[in-house]
């Protein structure tokens, strides 16, 4: 059950083999060659292994008559599990007819090495079905890859094309009837028009920002344009603006640095700046009039931290597991909330993107902390 010792950056096998001799000689001749072996005694034992998280296999090697679960029903209580079908599956047995090998590759098996075997027939095997497995995966990365990348291209231009001619229009409109007295509903209609755009335009922004995020735009961006910036002077910078833009509701910003020095993140200036903003916005949005946010700045080893405390609604229990989700807002139906639940995803996305991550705690009726952390920029080791 345990696996073999062997180099960190090599592929890791399951093997599944009940006959005790040949599941450790298969195990050595595997180990000996740089794989990660984890074995198993039959498809249950094997099963417990996967479904646990213990072992995350690149490829499954199983003999089919086994105890308790054999071959064919742990094979597909493998292909029940999405995540685990793409596992390339050879089995290893003694049924070695053309009509079990039939079978075997009719269920979906990739390969069927009939007993006995030689070592050197065994390692050529698993050695091909690695390959295999690499080279469709890779192929498949670079299909998603540009999937991705026309994905960003699309939302980019057809989402801030259109509403850069609205806004601009709009703009234009309505410094021309600035100096006309206008009818209350026309000033209505045109109020509305006015948040409604921004609204579109806020939204825009942050589905092209998570797209780019999650296709890896944004880190490509982060490694070839990022730079060291001073932490203390950018989040004072985003407190300016939210303080700025929360002002007619009283909204109060304070920032406790508790930083013995200056500190420095490497980062593309407006991304990092997006995820704090985010953060700021959520707390000054779901508390009450006149209500205060606090920021505080500390380390801790090689680590920066952002500590974000409201005093707003706060977040039921039962819906926290599901707050870095897409799309998804805290008791939408009760009150009346802007946006599409795309702020926290995108902080959790930023903090990945820096190598860094995000935490939240919330109770109800006492308010929301979300706990940023960043790694460290060293002048004397680069990042």
């Amino acid at each position: 059950m345990n696996p073999a010792k062997t180099p960190s950056n090599s592929a890791t096998i399951l093997l599944v083999e009940d006959n005790e001799d040949l599941r450790e000689n298969a195990t050595l001749v595997l180990s000996l060659e740089g794989y990660n072996v984890f074995s198993a005694r039959d498809g249950q034992d094997a099963m417990e292994l996967l479904t646990s998280g213990q072992c995350q296999p690149d490829l499954i090697v199983s003999d089919i008559a086994m105890p308790r679960m054999d071959g064919y029903g742990f094979f597909n209580a493998v292909h029940a599990i999405p995540s685990l079908r793409v596992i390339p599956f050879i089995f290893l047995t003694a049924r070695g007819s053309a009509r079990d090998i039939r079978f075997g590759k009719q269920l979906g098996a990739d390969d069927y090495l009939p007993k006995p075997f030689n070592a050197d027939d065994f390692l050529v095997a698993v050695k091909n079905k690695l390959r295999r497995s690499a080279e469709m995966r890779e192929h498949a990365e670079g299909e998603l890859d540009d999937a991705r990348r026309k994905m960003v291209q699309l939302l980019s231009h057809e989402l801030r094309t259109p509403l850069t001619y609205v806004t601009g229009g709009f703009s234009l409109l309505a410094e021309g009837l600035e100096q006309q007295t206008l009818p209350d509903d026309m000033k209505l209609s045109m109020g509305l028009i006015h948040n409604g755009t921004q609204r579109l335009n806020r939204l825009a922004e942050q589905m092209v920002l998570y797209a780019e995020l999650i296709s890896g735009h944004a880190k490509l961006q982060l490694e070839q344009a990022g730079a060291p910036i001073d932490l203390e002077a950018m989040v004072k910078d985003v407190i300016t603006l939210s303080a700025r833009e929360h002002y007619a509701r009283n909204i109060q910003f304070h920032l406790d640095n508790q930083l013995s020095q200056p500190v420095e993140i490497f980062t593309v200036s407006q991304l990092l700046a997006n995820a704090l903003y985010e953060i700021l916005r959520n707390a000054a949005t779901y508390c009450a009039e006149g209500s205060s946010v606090n920021v505080s700045l500390s380390a801790e080893g090689q680590e920066a931290i952002i500590v974000v405390r409201d005093q707003g609604w706060g977040i039921k229990a039962e819906d926290l597991p599901n707050i870095w989700n897409v799309m998804v807002q805290s008791e939408r139906d009760k009150y009346e909330q802007q946006g599409a639940g795309m702020g926290l995803p995108l902080v959790k996305q930023i903090a990945l993107v820096h190598g860094g991550n995000v935490a939240l705690d919330s109770e109800v009726n006492v308010g929301t902390t979300v706990t940023l952390r960043l790694p460290i920029y060293r002048r004397d080791d680069g990042r």
